[in-house]
C-alpha cells in the first residue's frame, strides 16, 4: 500500500483522515498538559510546535515510517484526538493516541485502537502491534486488556528531568500474516 495524505478510513462513529492544518488550532487547543500527562513529550503552549508536528507527521508519511492521523466525528466532523502507526516495519508496528479532555471515557479510545489495529492488519504486512502505555495510565491499560494484547516487557522513557515515564509495553500477533 502506497502511504500518502490520501489515506482515510472510517470506524463506528469515527473518521480518520491523515494530520493536516485544518485541524491545528484544534490540536494546540486539545493538547493539554493533562492530556499529555502519559505522552512521551512535553507540550510547549506554542502554536508554531503544533505546525512543526503537522511538518513532522507529514514528512514521516512521505518517509513511510509514520501514519499520523486525526480522528473526528463521522457526522459533525468535530475533533475527538490524534492517533498514529508509528514505527512502521515488517516486524512491527506501535499504535499510539491521544484523546482531547472532553472525549475521554466514551470509548473512543478501544475504537481507535481498534480501527488501527484493523487498518494495520489490513494494508501492512507486519508480524505484531505494539501499544506501549504509561504504568499509572489505568484507561490505556484497559484498553490493551479489552482488546486481547498480551503484557510482553517494561522500560523507561526519560523525556526530561522533570517527566520520566514507566511505561509497559503490550503486543498482538497479526494472526492473518502468512509466512
Amino acid at each position: 500500500m502506497k502511504l500518502d495524505t490520501s489515506i482515510t478510513f472510517t470506524s463506528e462513529r469515527l473518521k480518520f483522515i491523515i494530520v493536516n492544518e485544518n485541524y491545528k488550532e484544534d490540536i494546540f487547543k486539545e493538547l493539554t498538559d493533562e492530556v499529555a500527562k502519559f505522552l512521551p513529550f512535553i507540550p510547549t503552549h506554542k502554536l508554531e510546535d503544533t505546525q512543526g508536528f503537522i511538518d513532522y507527521s507529514l514528512n514521516q508519511l512521505k518517509l513511510e515510517k509514520d501514519i499520523t492521523l486525526i480522528a473526528t466525528d463521522i457526522n459533525t466532523g468535530e475533533f475527538i484526538g490524534c492517533c498514529g502507526i508509528h514505527d512502521i516495519c515488517n516486524e512491527s508496528i506501535s499504535l499510539g493516541i491521544w484523546l482531547k479532555e472532553s472525549a475521554s471515557g466514551k470509548g473512543y479510545g478501544v475504537e481507535i485502537i481498534k480501527a488501527l489495529e484493523q487498518f494495520v492488519f489490513n494494508n501492512i504486512p507486519v508480524d505484531y502491534l505494539i501499544y506501549n502505555v504509561e504504568k499509572n495510565n489505568v484507561a490505556s491499560i484497559n484498553i490493551a486488556e479489552k482488546l486481547e494484547y498480551v503484557y510482553n516487557n517494561s522500560f523507561v522513557r526519560n523525556i526530561s528531568e522533570e517527566k520520566i515515564l514507566d511505561m509497559l509495553q503490550y503486543r498482538k500477533n497479526n494472526l492473518n500474516k502468512t509466512k
